[in-house]
């Protein structure tokens, strides 16, 4: 149950923004293994003058990411590299201009699909890969 939110000091064009999500959710699938129907996503662009990139730098881009916990580091490394990579070549901007924030929540910490605590929902997909 991916929920993505990126953070953008570029005014980038609504293709442009549709295509960076869908390249996030592409390496969420490829990675994570997720089901496309639980992914969400938002795309919040910002006044350069409300948006302080590390290093001050005009290229830069936030993927956070909040999922269940449970995935293994080796995993983690391999979708931070993915979407680091995938960024880069899309938007033409360096990979360490990709900061990727994973925020893991217990599934019991999770209140979906009418109320349901999320630990008690087959999502079809494993968590501790």
């Amino acid at each position: 149950m991916p929920i993505v939110r990126i953070e953008d000091p570029v005014r980038r064009d609504a293709a442009t923004r549709h295509a960076v999500t869908e390249t996030v959710y592409r390496c969420l699938r490829e990675v994570f293994k997720v089901s496309d129907e639980e992914l969400q996503a938002r795309y919040h662009t910002y006044d350069p003058q409300d948006f302080r990139a590390p290093g001050d730098r005009d290229e830069f881009i936030q993927v956070e990411i909040t999922v269940f916990k449970g995935r293994k580091l080796e995993t983690k490394r391999q979708l931070y590299q993915a979407i680091s990579q995938a960024l880069s070549e899309q938007l033409r901007i360096s990979a360490t201009s990709v900061l990727i924030l994973l925020k893991e929540h217990d599934a019991e910490n999770w209140g979906m699909r009418g109320g349901q605590p999320a630990c008690e929902i087959d999502f079809g997909y494993a968590i501790d890969i």
